[in-house]
């Protein structure tokens, strides 16, 4: 592939659906040389080109292109076998990886990413207002718990997220403290600003063994779930997802030294984090509804 067309490939990848008129100026190339690779681009099936507002065109990655979300958690080792197996269906992957749930979510409803594991809670509440994506498969139960040094001070958390929920129904009378990243909780924590957090493996792990009292551990419920856009095939996607799941399970160890490469991280701890989770992709959205229920939260 040319690096001009390497290069609207890229600038897709990052911005999701564009008008045309705004891709000359993010790629620099001149309105006739831009319309001529992208012309050949949508010949290869590789883009598309809708009418928008007026006469304007709108440039898209077509579903060639599967840009995966990944919160960074020891959770979903799983997802090298599924890529693996999408690639081998003709897709090319693009993985992503966040430091939070909402944010991912954000960027799966705007398109910039169309496939994605965010926290089940945070994709209910989009999906109520947004309705342009798809919940179709569970992955992982648990992994995670409230450690540090007492529950007598604010608790650390990440907004509209499973560790939240989790803690209010353990405890409705926390104080919990929103943070955006599990880095930004252990840096207060250190600090003595807080005196726990709500966190998910493998930061769990790595917090207890520096020492810090595990306070509580989250039962095994359905903490990220798979949803996809509506313009994907979502009963292709959960066939090709459900039968990598399945060569997952019967050599779990095998894919984490490969999922560690990916997130840059430990080997050793994340193959300790991961037995704390419980591997299942049969996801049941009611008993999600009936949890949310005992906190207050109706509706979604």
């Amino acid at each position: 592939m040319s690096e001009s067309k390497t290069k609207i490939i890229d600038i897709l990848k990052k911005v999701g659906e564009i008008p045309q008129s705004e891709l000359v100026k993010l790629s620099g190339l001149s309105k006739s040389r831009l319309s001529e690779i992208l012309s050949e681009l949508e010949k290869q099936g590789l883009i598309e080109r809708k009418r928008g507002l007026g006469k304007s065109l709108n440039v898209r990655l077509s579903n060639k292109f599967i840009r995966l979300g990944i919160i960074r958690a020891a959770e979903y080792p799983f997802i090298i076998p599924f890529v693996n197996s999408l690639k081998e269906k003709g897709y090319f992957v693009d993985i992503r990886v966040y430091e939070n749930g909402l944010k991912l979510t954000k960027d799966l409803v705007e398109g910039k990413i169309n496939l994605g594991f965010s926290p089940i809670v945070t994709q209910l509440f989009f999906k109520k207002i947004f309705n342009n994506f798809e919940i179709i498969a569970g992955g992982a139960k648990g992994g995670g718990g409230i450690i540090g040094d007492s529950l007598c001070n604010s608790v650390g958390s990440t907004s509209m997220s499973s560790m939240e929920i989790w803690s209010l129904l353990f405890n409705p009378d926390l104080d919990l403290k929103n943070y955006d990243s599990p880095d930004s909780m252990i840096d207060d924590l250190e600090k003595h600003k807080i005196s726990a957090v709500a966190i998910w493996e493998p930061y769990f792990t790595i917090l207890s063994n520096k020492g810090y009292r595990i306070l509580h551990k989250f039962e095994a419920l359905h903490c990220c779930t798979l949803a996809i856009r509506n313009e994907l095939d979502s009963e292709l996607i959960k066939r090709i997802y459900e039968d990598s799941f399945s060569i997952f399970l019967s050599q779990k160890d095998r894919w984490i030294n490969d999922y560690a490469s990916l997130l840059n991280s430990d080997y050793l701890v994340l193959k300790e984090s991961v037995k704390n989770y419980v591997f299942d992709s049969y996801l049941d959205l009611n008993e999600v509804r009936r949890n949310l229920r005992k906190i207050g939260v109706l509706g979604i």
